[in-house]
């Protein structure tokens, strides 16, 4: 089996026929936030879809066709569901895919199994995304619980032996925006933490990433526990001023840390606090450490390739909103060659069939 789909990568790679022999048009949707409090990421994940599916054209399109996108603007839960509906129902769309967020991505696939459509989300982490017996709703990315698991694991590993502890002597906080995203993180962390390592849990701490706009009670009530470790889940500008305002009020913790492409985890947590914002440990896709030469060739040469279009359009190295979107996109497309059809049946059993080796595609 995987001779076979290897033999498949590198004949998508190697020898595909050109953006010119392609026959007609074909069409998914996208979904993602494009305005409101979520569209700096939103954005981000559609220019990944976008460098992808040119990439896409350019290797023989999808299933021989040209691939296209009807986009619709998922700005919260309602119109997530609200845009699923138009595109499949008015642009006629068989695929709907998106939507980096957790707080969508549930409205925006129970939409689409309504509808009888596909919905390949590359992104969102909520741990119950997968637990709903949809048999239309796949996924490509990690879920909470693992983001929650590998931070632990960090900790433990890594962080506790440079502070001279073991695990079970690490006094830890923990504070989250309180979405699927935050809460699945959140608490598959604390229960490896707690049952498995013994850490030592002093608080949990949710909070309205839309409305908060102060940290100060709860950096006061932290300072007093004196924790070794801040896990912290944040979203977007929250991490800037949780971070801001510990430095003000001198809570000084021995680390924090992070999960996801998100708040600490974002290129916009730099932009906004230069070398003050040097301190995090932050769990997401690699960055331009992350060596070509570990990857099986056909891998080799997709994240190459990706990470110089991604830069001639950009003028930067691919961020995480580029990598999950451009790496989900592409395994849509192996998909769909290898089924020859969006027809659910033959879909799914194609998805359930990929198995390719690790090292074949972005990211590995």
């Amino acid at each position: 089996m995987r001779l076979m789909i290897t033999a498949l990568l590198v004949s998508l790679l190697l020898g595909p026929p050109g953006a010119g022999a392609l026959q007609g048009d074909y069409q998914i949707g996208i979904l993602e936030p494009l305005t409101g409090p979520l569209a700096f990421e939103g954005k981000r994940h559609l220019e990944g879809f976008e460098i992808m599916r040119d990439m896409i054209n350019e290797r023989g399109g999808i299933m021989g066709k040209r691939l296209v996108f009807a986009v619709g603007d998922a700005t919260d839960p309602t119109a997530a569901a609200s845009e699923a509906n138009r595109l499949i129902t008015r642009e006629g769309v068989r695929i709907l895919t998106g939507t980096y967020s957790s707080t969508l991505c549930g409205a925006a696939s129970e939409a689409a199994a309504r509808q009888g459509a596909i919905y390949w989300e590359t992104s969102c982490v909520d741990p119950r995304f997968a637990k709903r017996n949809l048999p239309n709703v796949f996924r490509t990315e990690i879920d909470g619980t693992g983001f929650g698991w590998y931070n632990v694991e960090f900790v433990a590993k890594h962080l506790a032996p440079r502070l001279g502890k073991k695990p079970n002597e690490l006094r830890v906080v923990f504070l989250s925006e309180d979405s699927s995203y935050g809460q699945g993180v959140t608490e598959s962390a604390r229960n490896r933490a707690r049952d498995e390592l013994g850490m030592q849990e002093l608080a949990v701490e949710y909070y309205a990433f839309a409305s908060t706009n102060d940290f100060t009670p709860v950096i006061l009530k932290f300072k007093q526990l004196n924790p070794d470790v801040v896990f912290h889940v944040a979203r977007g500008n929250d991490a800037v001023l949780f971070w801001r305002q510990s430095r003000e009020q001198n809570f000084l913790f021995k680390a924090l840390v992070h999960a996801g492409a998100t708040g600490y985890g974002s290129p916009d947590f730099g932009k906004a606090l230069g070398a003050e914002g040097n301190g995090p440990f932050a769990l997401l896709e690699p960055g331009p450490g992350f060596r070509l030469e570990a990857l099986r060739p056909e891998g080799r040469r997709i994240e190459r390739d990706f990470r110089e279009a991604v830069r001639k359009r950009t003028g930067s190295y691919p961020l995480g909103g580029h990598q999950l979107a451009g790496a989900g996109l592409w395994m849509l497309k192996l998909v769909l060659d290898r089924a020859g059809t969006d027809e659910l049946a033959a879909f799914r059993t194609a998805v359930l069939g990929l198995d390719l080796p690790v090292g074949s595609l972005i990211n590995g």
